[in-house]
Protein backbone atom coordinates (compact mmCIF):
# COMPACT_ATOMS: atom_id res chain seq x y z
CA UNK A 1 0.00 0.00 0.00
CA UNK A 2 2.06 2.39 0.94
CA UNK A 3 5.12 1.66 -1.97
CA UNK A 4 2.12 2.24 -4.28
CA UNK A 5 0.54 5.42 -3.25
CA UNK A 6 4.74 6.77 -2.81
CA UNK A 7 5.27 5.92 -6.41
CA UNK A 8 2.41 7.54 -7.33
CA UNK A 9 2.62 11.05 -5.50
CA UNK A 10 6.11 10.67 -7.04
CA UNK A 11 4.18 10.51 -10.76
CA UNK A 12 5.83 6.68 -11.31
CA UNK A 13 2.64 5.24 -12.94
CA UNK A 14 1.97 2.05 -14.19
CA UNK A 15 -0.74 1.59 -16.99
CA UNK A 16 -2.52 -0.82 -15.18
CA UNK A 17 -3.59 -1.52 -11.27
CA UNK A 18 -6.02 -4.43 -10.29
CA UNK A 19 -6.20 -3.38 -6.64
CA UNK A 20 -8.47 -6.10 -4.01
CA UNK A 21 -8.74 -5.50 -0.54
CA UNK A 22 -11.15 -6.07 2.76
CA UNK A 23 -10.66 -2.58 3.48
CA UNK A 24 -12.30 0.49 1.18
CA UNK A 25 -10.19 2.96 2.90
CA UNK A 26 -7.25 1.36 1.67
CA UNK A 27 -8.59 1.22 -2.04
CA UNK A 28 -9.94 4.98 -1.60
CA UNK A 29 -6.48 5.98 -0.56
CA UNK A 30 -4.58 4.20 -3.38
CA UNK A 31 -7.41 5.34 -5.81
CA UNK A 32 -7.02 9.27 -4.98
CA UNK A 33 -2.74 9.02 -5.00
CA UNK A 34 -3.39 7.37 -8.78
CA UNK A 35 -5.97 9.86 -9.76
CA UNK A 36 -4.66 12.53 -8.82
CA UNK A 37 -1.35 11.96 -10.50
CA UNK A 38 -2.62 10.96 -13.31
CA UNK A 39 -5.94 13.30 -14.22
CA UNK A 40 -5.51 16.60 -12.36
CA UNK A 41 -8.55 17.87 -11.31
CA UNK A 42 -9.66 20.50 -14.38
CA UNK A 43 -8.73 17.45 -16.60
CA UNK A 44 -11.18 14.73 -15.38
CA UNK A 45 -14.40 16.04 -17.32
CA UNK A 46 -12.71 14.87 -20.41
CA UNK A 47 -10.14 11.95 -19.29
CA UNK A 48 -11.95 9.86 -16.42
CA UNK A 49 -14.33 7.25 -17.17
CA UNK A 50 -16.04 5.26 -14.71
CA UNK A 51 -17.34 1.92 -15.53
CA UNK A 52 -19.82 0.44 -13.11
CA UNK A 53 -21.28 -3.18 -12.75
CA UNK A 54 -21.41 -5.64 -14.93
CA UNK A 55 -18.89 -5.44 -18.09
CA UNK A 56 -16.89 -7.07 -20.25
CA UNK A 57 -13.03 -6.82 -21.88
CA UNK A 58 -14.08 -5.57 -25.00
CA UNK A 59 -15.71 -2.23 -23.17
CA UNK A 60 -12.83 -2.21 -20.92
CA UNK A 61 -10.59 -2.20 -24.04
CA UNK A 62 -12.07 0.33 -26.13
CA UNK A 63 -12.54 2.64 -23.09
CA UNK A 64 -8.41 2.42 -22.59
CA UNK A 65 -7.57 2.44 -25.89
CA UNK A 66 -9.31 6.38 -26.34
CA UNK A 67 -6.82 8.83 -26.38
CA UNK A 68 -6.75 11.53 -23.55
CA UNK A 69 -8.27 14.82 -24.93
CA UNK A 70 -5.85 18.07 -23.58
CA UNK A 71 -3.49 16.16 -21.45
CA UNK A 72 -1.09 13.60 -21.43
CA UNK A 73 -3.42 10.73 -19.68
CA UNK A 74 -6.37 9.30 -19.09
CA UNK A 75 -7.59 6.96 -16.15
CA UNK A 76 -10.19 4.85 -16.63
CA UNK A 77 -11.89 3.20 -13.46
CA UNK A 78 -13.22 -0.28 -12.76
CA UNK A 79 -15.45 -0.53 -9.61
CA UNK A 80 -15.83 -4.22 -9.19
CA UNK A 81 -14.26 -6.96 -11.51
CA UNK A 82 -15.64 -9.33 -9.87
CA UNK A 83 -19.53 -8.31 -10.73
CA UNK A 84 -18.89 -9.36 -13.99
CA UNK A 85 -18.54 -13.21 -15.28
CA UNK A 86 -14.45 -14.69 -15.59
CA UNK A 87 -15.40 -15.29 -19.21
CA UNK A 88 -16.10 -12.02 -19.64
CA UNK A 89 -12.92 -10.76 -18.36
CA UNK A 90 -10.50 -12.68 -20.12
CA UNK A 91 -9.37 -10.73 -22.57
CA UNK A 92 -8.18 -8.92 -20.52
CA UNK A 93 -5.26 -10.95 -20.20
CA UNK A 94 -3.82 -10.29 -23.36
CA UNK A 95 -4.43 -6.20 -23.07
CA UNK A 96 -1.82 -6.57 -20.14
CA UNK A 97 0.64 -7.40 -22.59
CA UNK A 98 0.51 -4.00 -24.47
CA UNK A 99 -1.52 -1.72 -22.45
CA UNK A 100 -1.63 1.92 -24.03
CA UNK A 101 0.91 4.07 -22.58
CA UNK A 102 -1.44 7.65 -22.67
CA UNK A 103 -4.13 5.14 -20.06
CA UNK A 104 -3.98 4.45 -16.30
CA UNK A 105 -6.27 1.57 -15.95
CA UNK A 106 -7.34 1.13 -12.37
CA UNK A 107 -9.67 -1.96 -11.88
CA UNK A 108 -10.86 -2.83 -8.23
CA UNK A 109 -12.45 -6.19 -7.55
CA UNK A 110 -14.19 -7.33 -4.22
CA UNK A 111 -13.04 -11.28 -4.90
CA UNK A 112 -9.87 -12.51 -5.93
CA UNK A 113 -9.04 -15.41 -7.12
CA UNK A 114 -5.63 -15.85 -8.52
CA UNK A 115 -6.18 -18.89 -10.25
CA UNK A 116 -8.47 -17.03 -12.85
CA UNK A 117 -6.80 -16.15 -16.15
CA UNK A 118 -6.81 -12.24 -14.87
CA UNK A 119 -5.59 -12.22 -11.92
CA UNK A 120 -2.71 -14.69 -12.97
CA UNK A 121 -1.68 -12.54 -15.52
CA UNK A 122 -2.00 -8.86 -13.83
CA UNK A 123 -0.38 -10.81 -10.76
CA UNK A 124 2.98 -11.96 -13.25
CA UNK A 125 3.15 -8.30 -14.99
CA UNK A 126 3.59 -6.78 -11.25
CA UNK A 127 -0.08 -4.95 -11.71
CA UNK A 128 -1.54 -6.92 -8.99
CA UNK A 129 -2.16 -5.27 -5.35
CA UNK A 130 -3.64 -6.77 -2.71
CA UNK A 131 -4.18 -4.33 0.13
CA UNK A 132 -3.99 -5.57 3.24
CA UNK A 133 -3.97 -4.43 7.48
CA UNK A 134 -1.22 -4.20 9.00
CA UNK A 135 -0.19 -6.95 11.28
CA UNK A 136 -0.28 -4.79 14.58
CA UNK A 137 -2.52 -2.26 14.17
CA UNK A 138 -1.06 0.21 17.24
CA UNK A 139 1.90 1.84 14.49
CA UNK A 140 -1.13 2.20 11.88
CA UNK A 141 -3.17 3.93 14.93
CA UNK A 142 -0.39 5.82 15.62
CA UNK A 143 0.35 7.60 12.31
CA UNK A 144 -3.30 8.19 11.26
CA UNK A 145 -3.40 9.99 14.75
CA UNK A 146 -0.19 11.97 14.29
CA UNK A 147 -1.67 12.75 10.49
CA UNK A 148 -4.46 14.32 11.98
CA UNK A 149 -3.11 15.69 15.15
CA UNK A 150 -4.57 13.74 17.45
CA UNK A 151 -2.82 13.11 20.52
CA UNK A 152 -3.59 9.55 21.73
CA UNK A 153 -1.71 8.21 25.01
CA UNK A 154 0.20 4.57 24.45
CA UNK A 155 -2.47 2.89 26.12
CA UNK A 156 -5.30 4.56 24.06
CA UNK A 157 -3.72 2.75 21.23
CA UNK A 158 -3.51 -0.20 23.10
CA UNK A 159 -7.21 -0.65 24.07
CA UNK A 160 -8.39 0.84 20.42
CA UNK A 161 -6.20 -1.72 18.46
CA UNK A 162 -8.19 -4.26 21.01
CA UNK A 163 -11.48 -3.07 21.05
CA UNK A 164 -11.37 -2.26 17.08
CA UNK A 165 -9.55 -4.85 15.82
CA UNK A 166 -8.48 -4.63 12.30
CA UNK A 167 -11.12 -2.72 10.64
CA UNK A 168 -9.22 0.02 9.30
CA UNK A 169 -12.33 2.18 8.43
CA UNK A 170 -13.65 2.17 11.81
CA UNK A 171 -10.71 2.85 13.54
CA UNK A 172 -10.29 6.27 11.38
CA UNK A 173 -13.69 7.26 12.19
CA UNK A 174 -12.92 6.31 15.79
CA UNK A 175 -10.07 8.33 16.15
CA UNK A 176 -11.87 11.44 15.01
CA UNK A 177 -14.39 10.84 17.36
CA UNK A 178 -12.20 10.57 20.09
CA UNK A 179 -10.61 13.78 18.75
CA UNK A 180 -13.96 15.26 19.31
CA UNK A 181 -14.71 13.69 22.62
CA UNK A 182 -11.42 14.63 24.26
CA UNK A 183 -10.57 18.30 22.53
CA UNK A 184 -7.38 19.42 23.46
CA UNK A 185 -6.78 16.95 25.92
CA UNK A 186 -4.82 13.08 25.30
CA UNK A 187 -7.15 10.34 24.40
CA UNK A 188 -6.86 8.09 27.49
CA UNK A 189 -7.72 4.25 27.66
CA UNK A 190 -10.80 5.39 29.49
CA UNK A 191 -11.85 7.68 26.83
CA UNK A 192 -11.42 4.78 24.59
CA UNK A 193 -13.33 2.71 26.45
CA UNK A 194 -16.55 5.34 27.49
CA UNK A 195 -16.77 6.42 23.76
CA UNK A 196 -16.00 3.12 21.68
CA UNK A 197 -15.10 -0.26 24.36
CA UNK A 198 -18.00 -2.21 25.19
CA UNK A 199 -17.57 -2.96 29.05
CA UNK A 200 -19.26 -5.97 29.12
CA UNK A 201 -17.17 -7.54 25.92
CA UNK A 202 -13.65 -5.72 27.87
CA UNK A 203 -14.41 -7.77 30.76
CA UNK A 204 -15.17 -11.14 28.94
CA UNK A 205 -11.90 -10.92 27.25
CA UNK A 206 -10.23 -10.22 30.33
CA UNK A 207 -11.71 -13.69 31.38
CA UNK A 208 -10.63 -15.53 28.44
CA UNK A 209 -7.59 -13.78 28.40
CA UNK A 210 -6.93 -14.35 32.67
CA UNK A 211 -7.46 -18.06 31.84
CA UNK A 212 -5.38 -18.28 28.50
CA UNK A 213 -2.20 -16.92 30.82
CA UNK A 214 -3.20 -19.50 34.06
CA UNK A 215 -4.28 -16.37 36.19
CA UNK A 216 -6.76 -17.39 38.79
CA UNK A 217 -6.91 -14.37 40.88
CA UNK A 218 -6.78 -11.90 37.63
CA UNK A 219 -9.97 -14.62 36.60
CA UNK A 220 -11.59 -14.22 39.61
CA UNK A 221 -11.73 -10.81 39.58
CA UNK A 222 -13.10 -10.77 35.87
CA UNK A 223 -15.84 -13.11 36.98
CA UNK A 224 -16.78 -10.64 40.09
CA UNK A 225 -16.89 -7.60 37.34
CA UNK A 226 -19.07 -9.68 35.42
CA UNK A 227 -21.44 -10.34 38.16
CA UNK A 228 -21.55 -7.30 39.16
CA UNK A 229 -22.95 -6.17 35.44
CA UNK A 230 -25.52 -8.88 35.61
CA UNK A 231 -23.71 -10.64 32.44
CA UNK A 232 -25.26 -13.48 31.03
CA UNK A 233 -23.25 -16.32 32.73
CA UNK A 234 -24.49 -18.23 29.41
CA UNK A 235 -23.06 -15.77 27.07
CA UNK A 236 -19.90 -15.54 28.62
CA UNK A 237 -19.01 -19.27 28.42
CA UNK A 238 -19.86 -19.20 24.64
CA UNK A 239 -16.82 -17.01 24.45
CA UNK A 240 -15.04 -18.90 26.59
CA UNK A 241 -16.10 -22.14 24.63
CA UNK A 242 -14.88 -20.05 21.44
CA UNK A 243 -11.44 -18.94 23.00
CA UNK A 244 -10.37 -22.98 23.93
CA UNK A 245 -11.42 -23.48 20.42
CA UNK A 246 -9.17 -21.32 19.98
CA UNK A 247 -6.42 -22.51 21.86
CA UNK A 248 -6.83 -26.17 20.07
CA UNK A 249 -6.65 -25.16 16.66
CA UNK A 250 -3.68 -23.60 17.26
CA UNK A 251 -2.65 -27.43 18.34
CA UNK A 252 -3.50 -28.62 15.37
CA UNK A 253 -2.28 -25.97 13.14
CA UNK A 254 0.99 -26.67 14.44
CA UNK A 255 0.60 -30.55 14.20
CA UNK A 256 -0.16 -29.88 10.26
CA UNK A 257 2.65 -27.30 10.13
CA UNK A 258 0.89 -24.55 8.61
CA UNK A 259 2.38 -21.11 8.31
CA UNK A 260 2.23 -18.71 11.19
CA UNK A 261 1.12 -15.90 8.34
CA UNK A 262 -1.94 -18.17 7.52
CA UNK A 263 -3.10 -18.65 11.68
CA UNK A 264 -5.15 -15.78 11.89
CA UNK A 265 -7.29 -16.98 9.02
CA UNK A 266 -7.64 -20.20 10.10
CA UNK A 267 -8.50 -19.21 13.53
CA UNK A 268 -10.92 -16.16 11.94
CA UNK A 269 -9.16 -13.67 13.91
CA UNK A 270 -7.17 -10.41 13.72
CA UNK A 271 -2.93 -11.26 13.35
CA UNK A 272 -2.37 -9.58 16.24
CA UNK A 273 -4.36 -11.31 18.23
CA UNK A 274 -2.61 -14.46 17.41
CA UNK A 275 0.28 -12.96 18.67
CA UNK A 276 -1.72 -13.61 22.38
CA UNK A 277 -2.90 -16.99 21.65
CA UNK A 278 -0.22 -18.59 20.43
CA UNK A 279 1.66 -18.02 24.27
CA UNK A 280 -1.69 -19.10 26.04
CA UNK A 281 -1.59 -22.03 23.35
CA UNK A 282 1.90 -23.64 25.36
CA UNK A 283 0.46 -23.67 28.48
CA UNK A 284 -2.62 -26.21 28.10
CA UNK A 285 -2.33 -29.64 26.67
CA UNK A 286 -4.44 -30.93 23.70
CA UNK A 287 -5.89 -33.11 26.64
CA UNK A 288 -6.13 -30.49 28.76
CA UNK A 289 -8.27 -28.15 25.88
CA UNK A 290 -10.31 -31.22 25.49
CA UNK A 291 -11.08 -31.14 29.56
CA UNK A 292 -11.83 -27.52 29.44
CA UNK A 293 -14.51 -27.64 26.92
CA UNK A 294 -16.52 -31.14 29.13
CA UNK A 295 -15.89 -28.78 31.73
CA UNK A 296 -17.68 -25.61 30.33
CA UNK A 297 -20.37 -27.96 28.83
CA UNK A 298 -20.58 -29.25 32.58
CA UNK A 299 -20.69 -25.62 33.46
CA UNK A 300 -23.61 -24.75 30.74
CA UNK A 301 -25.62 -28.07 31.84
CA UNK A 302 -25.49 -26.85 35.95
CA UNK A 303 -26.61 -22.59 34.49
CA UNK A 304 -29.48 -23.59 32.75
CA UNK A 305 -30.42 -25.83 36.02
CA UNK A 306 -29.60 -29.73 34.86
CA UNK A 307 -27.41 -32.35 35.95
CA UNK A 308 -24.33 -32.75 33.78
CA UNK A 309 -24.28 -36.25 31.81
CA UNK A 310 -23.43 -39.09 33.82
CA UNK A 311 -20.81 -39.60 31.28
CA UNK A 312 -18.75 -36.56 31.74
CA UNK A 313 -17.77 -37.53 34.97
CA UNK A 314 -15.97 -34.28 35.51
CA UNK A 315 -15.86 -31.16 38.46
CA UNK A 316 -18.72 -32.45 40.55
CA UNK A 317 -17.89 -29.45 42.07
CA UNK A 318 -18.82 -27.21 38.84
CA UNK A 319 -22.45 -28.98 38.23
CA UNK A 320 -23.28 -28.86 42.06
CA UNK A 321 -22.91 -25.29 41.75
CA UNK A 322 -25.60 -24.94 39.53
CA UNK A 323 -28.13 -26.04 42.41
CA UNK A 324 -26.72 -22.96 44.61
CA UNK A 325 -28.76 -20.54 42.07
CA UNK A 326 -32.28 -22.00 43.95
CA UNK A 327 -30.45 -20.46 47.16
CA UNK A 328 -28.25 -17.46 46.31
CA UNK A 329 -29.95 -16.34 43.47
CA UNK A 330 -29.37 -16.21 39.89
CA UNK A 331 -26.48 -13.33 39.96
CA UNK A 332 -24.87 -14.92 42.80
CA UNK A 333 -25.47 -18.69 41.32
CA UNK A 334 -24.31 -17.87 38.20
CA UNK A 335 -20.90 -16.32 39.69
CA UNK A 336 -20.30 -19.47 41.78
CA UNK A 337 -20.67 -21.91 38.91
CA UNK A 338 -17.77 -19.57 36.43
CA UNK A 339 -15.58 -18.92 39.53
CA UNK A 340 -15.41 -23.02 39.74
CA UNK A 341 -15.37 -23.33 36.36
CA UNK A 342 -12.19 -21.13 35.81
CA UNK A 343 -10.12 -22.71 38.60
CA UNK A 344 -10.91 -26.55 37.41
CA UNK A 345 -9.71 -24.84 33.81
CA UNK A 346 -6.78 -23.12 35.03
CA UNK A 347 -5.38 -26.20 37.60
CA UNK A 348 -5.39 -28.18 34.43
CA UNK A 349 -2.63 -25.90 32.67
CA UNK A 350 0.83 -27.07 32.79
Amino acid sequence: MADLVTAAAAGKLDPVYVVASEHPILVDRALAAVRDAAVPGAMRAWNYDVIEGKTTATRVITTCQTLPMMGTHRMVLVRDLAASPADELTGLAAYFDAPSPSTVLFAITSKLDKRMKIYAAAGKKGFLHVLDAPRNAEPWIRAEAQARGVKLAPAAISRLAEAVGADLSRLVLCIDQLALYAGDQAVTADDVDDLVADTRERTVFELTDAIGAADLPRALAAVASLADQRQSGIGVLALLARHVRQLALVHVARSEGVPRPELASRLGVPPFIVDKIIPQSRRYTPAALARATELIATADWALKGFPAPAATGLAADVAASGAAQKTLGRQLGERLVLERLAGAIIASAS
